[in-house]
């Protein structure tokens, strides 16, 4: 990592540290909706490094979610537990699910988590255990010592460090050995089946991992919003991910699904006091950028706006030699 990438990574986790007291609630809500968000796409740009991109992230990020309910008001558990042991039904159930699905390639694949999605709420619905169409009772408050997260803040920085493990966890998989046989998959799945990649294992292991952490998202969604309700885990929602890894950028698997949750959250959000319109200047924003902008709001910046300000760095540091040489030959 660069001088000037270091530098602005170091602003960027101030600015992100001192966010909660620089917006009123309402804004830093949005702020933990949208980290949620982030990491289904997150998720959701993982899977598509094999080449599977998955229409199921609604229904694992309900089985996080309505773990975590269910445990925590059934069992009295704490949250902290309810968390890995959210992410682990979800990769026990994936697992069943989809070593039957993922050996019969993409398209099977690509209908079974639409199916999947579907399926999920109406069982969220329909099951008097899982509280029916108005959602769960209350959860309690999730609390670590004496910190209760009953404050929004609280709430928000939670949300920073889970996205963050995702981030930690994801940028070491890509890196890994695993992580170069997911990539030689995603770019030629002939070409990896020939030199001995096991196409079907290293798809299911992404997927599984996949599924880990999307259920974490919905333990973390919870926490937040303190009930779990079927009207949550949508096929609208899954179609909303791939959104979000599309505007920010498929290219960019770890801050294009940031980026671009962050836009699609924000712009109906600011939209709602014309509400009849915001779903139309909504979907019409998102056509304009796949159209215009195919390579999402991060390949504008990689595209435009960074050759720009080498360039400036570069005219900056000319003129601050030239007047170096300039100053040491009058000094002769």
């Amino acid at each position: 990592m660069g001088r000037n990438a270091k530098t602005g990574l170091g602003a960027l986790i101030v600015l992100l540290l001192v966010l909660p007291w620089l917006i009123n609630p309402y804004v830093l809500q949005v702020f933990v909706l949208t980290i949620s968000y982030a990491m289904l796409g997150l998720a959701f740009a993982f899977t598509l490094k094999v080449g599977l991109p998955r229409f199921d992230v609604a229904a694992w990020w309900g089985v996080g979610a309505y773990t975590t309910a269910m445990l925590m008001l059934k069992a009295g558990m704490s949250f902290w537990l309810t968390l890995p042991i959210g992410g682990l039904i979800a990769v026990i159930l994936g697992w069943f699910i989809f070593i039957v699905v993922i050996p019969r390639g993409m398209m099977v694949f690509l209908l079974s988590g639409m199916v999947l999605t579907m399926a999920a709420q109406q069982i969220f619905a329909s099951v008097p255990f899982f509280g029916g169409w108005g959602g769960t009772d209350v959860i309690p408050l999730p609390t670590l010592g004496p910190i209760t997260f009953a404050d929004k803040k609280a709430v928000y920085f939670l949300g920073l460090v889970l996205l963050g493990v995702n981030l930690l966890v994801y940028r070491a998989l890509f890196t890994s050995k695993i992580g170069r046989a997911w990539g030689a998959i995603g770019s030629s799945l002939g070409l990896a089946s020939s030199v001995g990649v096991n196409v079907v294992r290293y798809r299911l292991a992404n997927v599984l991992i996949g599924n880990f952490f999307i259920a974490i998202a919905g333990s973390y969604l919870v926490a937040s919003t303190l009930v779990a309700i079927p009207t949550m885990f949508t096929f609208v929602n899954s179609i909303n991910v791939m959104m979000y890894v599309i505007v920010g950028g498929i290219a960019h698997g770890l801050a294009g699904p940031i980026i671009g949750a962050l836009v699609v959250t924000f712009i109906p959000e600011y939209l709602r006091m014309a509400k009849e319109y915001e779903p139309i200047v909504t979907s019409a924003a998102i056509i304009l950028i796949i159209i215009f902008v195919p390579s999402g709001i991060l390949g504008i910046l990689e595209k435009w706006v960074k050759p720009w300000f080498l360039d400036r760095f570069r005219r900056s540091g000319a003129k601050a030699g030239t007047s170096g040489a300039l100053m040491s030959s009058d000094e002769q």
